[in-house]
């Protein structure tokens, strides 16, 4: 039954089609590059790439954030909270105080715009900006497909 369903929903194509596809491929490729330097360049760039943290009521950005990489999820994650990434409620108090300002040295460190240091941010994030930051980085996770709870 999924194969008929499948057949249904993605028409065979026909040789002509295929032919077309195939042309289409080749030109894309023709006007990419293959220099190294320049993907990497690409890449770094596009590492770099800030998105806004919204006012929900005005409609204005906060601040704008960068996309954190992997080594800077790890450096910013420590591994005493990761067992507790899925049931954030059962986290014995003595781990939370000592984590208590960790939200803020991430905002200091993923913040570029204003930038400032996590005291800086502890001393001038209210909480529903601190609720907005950890919503809108649970909402890039959710959009790579990751799960990030309570950090």
């Amino acid at each position: 039954m999924a194969s008929k369903e499948f057949i249904t929903r993605h028409k065979p194509m026909t040789k002509a089609d295929l032919e077309k596809k195939v042309e289409q491929t080749k030109e894309l490729r023709k006007n990419l590059t293959t220099d190294a330097a320049e993907l990497e360049q690409n890449l770094m760039k596009f590492n770099e790439t800030l998105d806004p943290l919204v006012d929900p009521d005005t409609k204005k950005p906060l601040c704008w954030i960068i996309r954190p990489t992997q080594s800077q999820w790890e450096e910013m994650m420590p591994s005493e909270l990761l067992e507790y990434r899925n049931t954030p409620d059962d986290i014995p108090p003595e781990i939370l105080k000592k984590y208590q300002d960790q939200q803020f040295e991430m905002m200091a460190k993923l913040i570029k715009k204003p930038e400032h240091d996590s005291a800086w941010w502890k001393a001038h994030a209210n909480l529903v900006f601190q609720e907005l930051f950890q919503l809108h980085l649970r909402g890039v996770m959710e959009d790579l497909g990751l799960t990030a709870e309570n950090f």
